[in-house]
């Protein structure tokens, strides 16, 4: 993930360069995460000193290659679609109502259906009257009887009609969304009403596989606020989180559980999670990740010349010596990945003429030290 632009970078990285200003906020630089042994502590660099920086350009990846949705939905949702063709007479509800378990919502025209009924109806009572007045031999007894379990079959079937021209909840919800207008004729099985219990709130997300773990609690962004929600089930990755392979090691799916009796979140709310990037990524080298004061991760940067604090969001690593970071990089950030003295954010730095070394022909410089290594590409495949 490092450009082309190596030897340039290197060939200015180790670069004897005199700091000709203060800080502009006085925070020094941090250790590196995951160090195996204590590194010695330097010298805070001040106004005339000459320091030693490594650093190199890394090559930005947009966040937008790695952009998934994520939103808010309810636990439980239905969507009711049309139980035979026919013509939407009435909506009897609204978007937003809320339902009990088994309210109508929609009728259809019915007149066919109620006829059918009312005939069924009355030829089943006449069965019932003529098996009163049957003869009482047997076989006029049977032959009655079996006429009024006919016309019972036919009542049944008529009603059962009936009823299927009126739409209802099967549980007790809010309606999200009407997707017919009265007068329309639709066919079997077309949508019609969108309902769901928003008791209970989900999404699915992308997450480290060896650091969660079912009935897990875990807090993440939805829309401007943090919510704590109960991992459900940790799920072989979907397909639409295929790209976020190339950026970590073991990552998976994760059904994450709301509760929300008093209705506070809404489906449609934005999720937000620290494994889908927002800002631009870079490949860096691990010595070049420290701490904020405030614990935040950051990395520091040369931009025009000044030292900077780039806040990061750890991604996934590349072996021991590399990890991919996220944070607002700009085009030409060059990374620091090793200093003689510790920088301050604001720093400014002028470059010194460049030492010549004891037989090197007139005119040539210092050779640039090696770039720390690049692992090769990861492996993508599995989940």
């Amino acid at each position: 993930m490092i450009s082309q632009q190596w030897s340039r970078a290197v060939g200015v990285a180790l670069l004897t360069a005199t700091l000709s200003a203060s800080t502009a906020f006085g925070q020094t630089a941090g250790s590196a995460p995951g160090a195996a042994e204590t590194k010695p502590v330097l010298p805070a660099a001040a106004a005339g000193d000459q320091v030693v920086v490594k650093r190199e350009s890394p090559k930005l990846l947009p966040p937008q290659d790695y952009k998934v949705s994520l939103s808010l939905e309810p636990y439980t949702q239905v969507t009711l679609t049309a139980p035979q063709d026919g013509l939407v007479r009435q909506i009897t509800t609204k978007t937003g109502a809320r339902l009990t378990s088994q309210a109508e919502v929609l009728r259809f025209e019915n007149t066919d259906a109620r006829l059918r009924q009312q005939r069924a109806a009355a030829l089943h009572k006449a069965a019932t009257l003529e098996q009163k007045l049957a003869a009482k031999d047997e076989t006029s007894t049977e032959l009655a009887k079996a006429r009024v379990e006919a016309a019972k079959a036919e009542l049944d079937l008529t009603q059962f009609y009936l009823d299927q021209t009126t739409v209802r909840s099967p549980f007790a919800g809010e309606v999200l969304r009407i997707l017919v207008t009265e007068g329309q004729f639709v066919r079997t099985g077309e949508p019609l009403v969108i309902v769901g219990d928003l008791t209970r709130m989900k999404a699915e997300i992308p997450v480290s596989r060896s650091e969660v773990q079912p009935d897990q609690s875990l807090a993440v962004s939805i829309d401007s606020a943090e919510a704590t929600g109960k991992i459900e089930h940790v799920l072989p990755l979907a397909p639409r989180f295929d790209g976020l392979r190339d950026l970590f090691d073991s990552i998976a799916s994760a059904v994450i559980v709301f509760d929300n009796p008093n209705g506070k979140l809404q489906p449609g709310q934005s999720v937000f999670v620290p494994m889908i990037p927002r800002q631009p990524i870079a490949q860096v080298s691990s010595s070049a990740v420290g701490n904020l004061a405030d614990g935040q991760r950051k990395v520091q940067v040369v931009r025009g010349w000044a030292v900077r604090d780039v806040p990061v969001q750890l991604l996934g690593g590349i072996g021991p010596t590399r990890t991919f970071v996220s944070g607002p990089f700009l085009e030409g950030d060059e990374v620091i990945y090793e200093t003689s003295h510790l920088l301050a954010d604001g720093f400014q730095l002028k470059p010194a003429a460049p030492p010549t070394t004891a037989g090197a022909a007139p005119g040539k410089g210092a050779q640039p030290p090696t770039a720390p290594p690049v692992p090769a590409a990861r492996n993508t495949g599995g989940f």
